[in-house]
């Protein structure tokens, strides 16, 4: 008997250290050739994650390649370049026209010098893409932003609500609930079952 309520405690402790996991959330501003101006705020349990990831996980209509150049972000909501071409209006002279990469730091945009496959970031980060011609010198930051403009608190279900509404990346809070459920389940399966065998 001693066993069981041994183990029925190491299940509820466990099932609680999942439960509290906070997650962590990074802000996306993503600007549109007309002006327009999506957000979105991602959710993620790793510490930190890749630039790319995050807009991976961000919902938005992505095409993206992978180079010698590493992860490259081609079109976001139907804007931009094929996959096959990811660099189409960089040829013959001009501007070169593409997503350029930002981070905030300390209020202010600053154009990224690593690519997005390259650059880690965590809680609190705020990332920013613009369509545009994307030379340091001539590229046009995202609009200012703050954190908290962009990310919500999470709701009662641990989800992430954008400016519009919208729910973005729920997987990190999902896996915790299908977790603690699943130790519960099989905590109480196996206190049954060693009941029924005393």
């Amino acid at each position: 008997m001693k066993k069981i309520a041994l183990l029925l405690v190491l299940i509820l402790s466990l099932a609680a250290a999942v439960s509290a996991q906070e997650l962590n959330r990074a802000a996306l501003v993503v600007v549109l050739p007309d002006g327009e101006t999506l957000t979105r705020c991602v959710a993620f349990a790793e510490d930190e994650i890749s630039g790319f990831e995050a807009m991976s996980r961000s919902g938005l209509a992505l095409e993206t390649t992978v180079g010698s150049m590493g992860s490259t972000i081609c079109s976001v909501e139907t804007v931009g370049c094929p996959a096959d071409d990811c660099f189409c209006q960089c040829k013959g002279g001009g501007d070169c026209i593409y997503w350029s990469y930002w981070h905030q730091k300390e209020g202010e945009w600053a154009y990224s010098n690593a690519g997005a496959g390259n650059y880690r970031l965590g809680d609190g980060a705020i990332e920013g893409w613009v369509w545009g011609a994307g030379t340091p010198n001539k590229a046009i930051s995202p609009p200012p932003m703050t954190f908290d403009e962009i990310c919500a608190a999470p709701n009662a279900n641990g989800a992430v609500n954008d400016e519009g509404g919208m729910m973005n990346d729920e997987s990190g809070q999902s896996w915790i609930g299908y977790a603690l459920f699943g130790l519960i389940a099989v905590g109480l399966g196996g206190v049954l079952a060693k009941s029924r065998r005393d």
